[in-house]
This record gives structure tokens, C-alpha cells and sequence, in this order.
């Protein structure tokens, strides 16, 4: 019986890959971000590719586009939002000077000058046209602004009170006056000051929606992943550089540069604005509605006769904001005005203290330059025309030059609209070598 030799099977061949099937085993770990996408044959790899580059380049697009367009319809609210401010501004500084006007009336006693009549009058229509002006302009004040009207209407009623006794010489009129007083500070100036607060907090936020480096950051992805298909390339095809996706590259830099210093300028000029238009709105709106509240509290003083202390401590509180105040706000003139009125204040106290009640009153009511009234009415005119020319030039420069801002982003559509189409015809020269 001859012994046979078992044969055993050996282990099956291995497999050698084929021209064009793509990368060895391990290879796509090793392409880090692009592994998902260069899986299987070269061609297939390419596709994916192709696809993957034209993608984040139009998604690089659309979001540095959106920015931009957002930036630019920012720096519109701020504008819309800082003329808010200031119509809750001038609310609140109409109301403090028809306060200031009537109580100062109401020292003469009797029937009151047709001036300051009128100046009172337009003082509180300045007031409900504003409130008005304002419901329209910004619904989300609308609530605040009814509850002002309300109160509004409650001083003007009690304020008619308190000057139809004057008028007759009935001492009643006095605590009729207090009442009103006393009320629109309880109640319509802390609804002004929350407007001067929320509109203030709105303007700047918005002044705030530019956002250059956050533009860089879709520029910068874009090019990196450009940069990491063409290096997958040009290690498969031993040629350094994809024309399509250099081209690519180039022009979303391009559009990336252009976008961020679009916005970098925009922002620094907002700043420009915040530091210097704007804050000369926001101070010196409340040097006036400060200084309009320390003349009220000035006549309330002699009004008390004797018992006004309490009202020459509001005077104190009020003047030193006006002082602060005209530190931002206030020039050489302004500043100079200020300084006069509080002189003549200061002879109206010292009159006061020594018994010459008359003389005091007489002092705070004239309306030449000699007196208190005169001497403030200069300065509140003066610091109107500030505020008013300071309001003028904030919206103006916050709506001006932001159509650079829509250039920008017309200009990343257009660049990268052509960014795209490189980036896929360098992809597809490579795959038309497979066909």
C-alpha cells in the first residue's frame, strides 16, 4: 500500500490593487477631514471631492453674504433706534421744562405773562406730539408710551388746577402745584428714563452688529479645505498645484479681505460715533432735562417760603449732573451759560437766607439777563442747538457709507459663485483623466 502525501490548501493570494482603485488600506484615516470623502476608487474620491469643494465654497458665500447684509441693516437700526432715543429724550426734557415754566409763573401769582403761557403750552404739545411720534416709530415702546400719555395728561389736568388758584390768589394752588410736581417725578419720569434707558441699550447693541473677524472665519475654512483637496491631488497626480482650486482659493481670499475690512471700517467708525456724536446726544440731553429740573426745584424752593431745603437739595442733586454732564457734552460757551445761571442762583439763595423773600422772587422771574430765568433760558437754548446738531450728525453718519457693506457682499456672491465653479472645474480635469 503506497503512502500518499496529503496536500494542504494554502492561503488564498492577495489581492493587488489595480490601477485607479483607489487608496491603500489606512489611507483614508490618514486624510484626516477628507477621509469620509476619498473612500474607494480615485474617481469616485474625485467626485465627492468635486462636490465637497463647491459646497463649502458657496456656504462660505452665503454666510459671510448674510453677515454682511445683517451688518448693514444693524448700523439702519442704530440710527432708527438713536432717533428713538432722542424723541424719549426730548419727552422728557419738554415735561421738566413745562414744569420749570409753571412753577416759575407761579411766583408772579396772579394772571401769567402770554410768553410764558405759550412757552408752556408748547412745552406739553412738544410732549404728546412726541409721545405720538414715538408709538409709531418703535411698537416696542408703545406700552411704556401709553402709560406715559396717562400720566401726562394727570399732571397737565392738576397742573390747570393748581394755576387757576394761583390766578384767583387762593393758597390752595400751591398744594395743587406740589401735587403735580411731585407726581410727574413719581410717575412720568421714571417711564421716560426706562424709554431713555431701553432705546440707549437698542442703539448701541446695534452699533455693535459688526462682526470683521467672525467674516474671517468662512474665508479662512473655505481656503484651508481648498488647500487640503488640492494636496489630496497633487499627491495622487505628482502635480503641486490644481489650477481650478488655486483660482478658487484666490478668490475667496479676495472677497474675504474685502468683507472684513468693509466691516472692520464700519465698525470703527461706529466707535468714532459712539465716542463723539452720539455721547454728546445722550450727555447733553441730560444736561437739559438735569438743568430744567434744577430750575423747577428752584422756584418750589421760594414757593415753600421758608421750608424749602428739600428742594435746594434736589437743586444740589440736579446741577451736579449737569456738571457731569457738560464734561462730554457741554463747550466753552455752554459751559460759561451754566456758570452764570448757577451764579444767579446763588444770589436767589443768599436772598432768600436773609429774609428778602420778594427780592428773591423777583430775581428768579425776570427774564433779563440779570436774573435766573434769563440767564438759564440762554443756556438751554444753547444746549438744545448742541443736542439737536450732535442728533443730526450720529443718524447721518450711522446711515451714511453703509452701502459699502451691500458692495461687499454682492462682491462674495460674485466671487464666490466664480470660486465655486473653479473649484469644480479644477476637480472635474482631474477626473476627465479617468474617462
Amino acid at each position: 500500500m503506497s503512502q500518499q502525501t496529503a496536500i494542504r490548501p494554502g492561503p488564498p493570494p492577495v489581492p493587488t490593487a489595480s490601477p485607479g482603485t483607489g487608496p491603500p488600506a489606512g489611507q483614508a484615516r490618514r486624510d484626516g477631514v477628507l477621509g469620509p470623502f476619498t473612500r474607494g476608487s480615485t474617481p469616485a474620491a474625485l467626485g465627492r471631492l468635486r462636490v465637497l469643494a463647491a459646497v463649502v465654497v458657496i456656504v462660505a458665500t452665503a454666510v459671510s453674504a448674510v453677515l454682511l447684509v445683517l451688518g448693514w441693516d444693524a448700523n439702519r437700526s442704530a440710527a432708527a433706534d438713536t432717533e428713538q432715543l432722542i424723541r424719549a429724550q426730548a419727552i422728557k426734557t419738554d415735561l421738566l421744562r413745562a414744569d420749570a415754566l409753571a412753577t416759575n409763573a407761579f411766583l408772579v401769582g396772579g394772571l401769567e405773562s402770554a410768553a410764558q403761557r405759550s412757552a408752556y403750552d408748547d412745552a406739553l404739545t412738544a410732549v404728546t406730539e412726541g409721545i405720538a411720534a414715538a408709538a409709531e416709530a418703535q411698537p416696542a415702546d408703545q406700552q411704556v408710551l401709553a402709560r406715559l400719555n396717562t400720566a401726562v395728561l394727570e399732571y397737565a389736568s392738576t397742573m390747570e388746577l393748581a394755576r387757576a388758584n394761583n390766578r384767583q390768589g387762593l393758597p390752595v394752588g400751591s398744594a395743587y402745584l406740589r401735587e403735580a410736581s411731585s407726581g410727574l417725578r413719581a410717575t412720568a419720569l421714571p417711564l421716560t428714563d426706562a424709554l431713555v434707558t431701553a432705546n440707549a441699550a437698542r442703539a448701541e447693541s446695534s452699533m455693535s452688529g459688526q462682526h470683521p473677524w467672525l467674516l474671517l472665519l468662512p474665508a479662512v475654512l473655505a481656503v484651508v479645505l481648498l488647500f487640503l483637496v488640492n494636496r489630496w491631488i497633487a499627491a495622487r497626480f505628482r502635480r503641486h498645484v490644481n489650477v481650478g482650486l488655486a483660482v478658487a482659493a484666490l478668490a475667496v481670499v479676495g472677497a474675504g479681505v474685502v468683507a472684513v475690512a468693509a466691516a472692520g471700517t464700519r465698525a470703527g467708525d461706529n466707535d468714532v460715533v459712539r465716542q463723539g456724536s452720539y455721547a454728546v446726544v445722550v450727555d447733553g440731553a441730560a444736561a437739559r432735562t438735569a438743568g430744567n429740573d434744577a430750575k423747577a426745584s428752584e422756584s418750589l424752593r421760594l414757593i415753600a417760603r421758608g421750608s424749602g431745603q428739600a428742594f435746594e437739595d434736589a437743586w444740589t442733586a440736579a446741577a451736579a449732573e449737569v456738571e457731569d454732564a457738560l464734561g462730554v457734552a457741554g463747550d466753552a460757551t455752554v459751559r460759561a451759560q451754566w456758570q452764570t445761571y448757577v451764579e444767579r442762583h446763588a444770589q436767589v439763595v443768599g436772598l432768600d437766607e436773609d429774609g428778602r423773600w420778594d427780592d428773591a422772587v423777583a430775581l428768579a422771574t425776570t427774564t433779563g439777563p440779570e436774573g435766573t430765568t434769563g440767564a438759564f433760558t440762554e443756556f438751554d437754548t444753547s444746549m438744545a442747538q448742541v443736542v439737536s446738531d450732535a442728533a443730526a450728525s450720529a443718524t447721518s453718519s450711522l446711515r451714511g457709507g453703509t452701502w459699502v457693506l451691500l458692495a461687499a457682499a454682492g462682491l462674495w456672491v460674485v466671487l464666490g459663485g466664480l470660486a465655486a465653479g473653479a473649484a469644480w472645474r479644477g476637480v472635474s480635469v482631474r477626473l476627465g483623466e479617468y474617462s
